[in-house]
């Protein structure tokens, strides 16, 4: 057993693990039309859930009033956090801040475009009993079939590269953030959300995959699909594997 194995294996979730306090990180580019109830439902929803929670949001720059609803949202909600970027960073960027900017027990990621719903929360903490990082895992993706070949292709140099079976690294995720003192976030690209998969594996916690729906898509959202942001994150897919051991 490795030292990270180690001096985590104490404290790994026991059975029965309520959730008692979360961080909810939320990246937003161009989602005005969904933004705004997103955030309402997630305060909604962990309201019932527990007193000890934040929500934290980053407008990556976007063209259109998004910042606008987050301002106005974190005037309402007090356990809120608004962050903006006036520039576009990217998502890669933007989602390794939230990552590292949470200081609650427990991290959960949700785009803002709301293809994800708030109550997957609620399945994914039950893989927390056995597990330390769970993966939500689109059984049914509503995505182009372009979007779906482009994941495909990537989830596949992923096993080859990496040697891990994860079907689904870019989707939504629930972790213990204490999980992130043990390795570093290097990539700046989309790829960070696999390297934190990988990372978490290959350092012996224990990582699950569960299924969740994911809904159409209702905003402009992301620009994962740009050829620019494809060809960097595919660059850090080869370049960083002799790095993540």
């Amino acid at each position: 057993m490795n030292r990270v194995q180690a001096s985590h294996s104490s404290t790994r979730p026991k059975s029965g693990m309520s959730i008692t306090s979360i961080s909810v990180v939320i990246p937003a580019y161009n989602d005005e039309t969904t933004i705004g109830r997103l955030v309402a439902d997630v305060d909604c929803l962990l309201q019932e859930l527990c007193t000890d929670y934040e929500i934290v949001c980053i407008n990556d720059g976007s063209k259109d009033n998004t910042l606008a609803v987050l301002q106005e949202k974190e005037k309402q909600i007090r356990n809120m956090r608004v962050i903006d970027h006036p520039v576009n960073q990217g998502y890669g960027r933007t989602i390794r801040e939230l990552y590292l900017c949470g200081t609650k027990d427990l991290v959960f990621s949700l785009p803002g475009d709301y293809q994800f719903a708030p109550k997957e929360l609620l399945a994914m903490a039950h893989g927390l009993k056995d597990h330390d990082f769970v993966i939500g895992h689109r059984v049914n993706r509503n995505d182009p079939p372009r979007r779906k070949m482009q994941s495909h292709i990537y989830n596949m140099m992923l096993r080859i590269f990496y040697g891990i079976t994860f079907k689904d690294v870019n989707s939504i995720k629930l972790f213990r953030r204490e999980i992130l003192n043990y390795f570093p976030l290097e990539s700046q690209t989309p790829f960070v959300d696999a390297e934190l998969c990988i990372r978490t594996h290959k350092a012996g916690f224990s990582v699950v995959e569960l299924p969740i729906e994911h809904l159409p898509r209702l905003s402009e959202g992301a620009s994962g699909g740009k050829f620019s942001v494809i060809t960097e994150t595919f660059g850090d897919l080869i370049g960083m594997a002799k790095r993540i051991r």
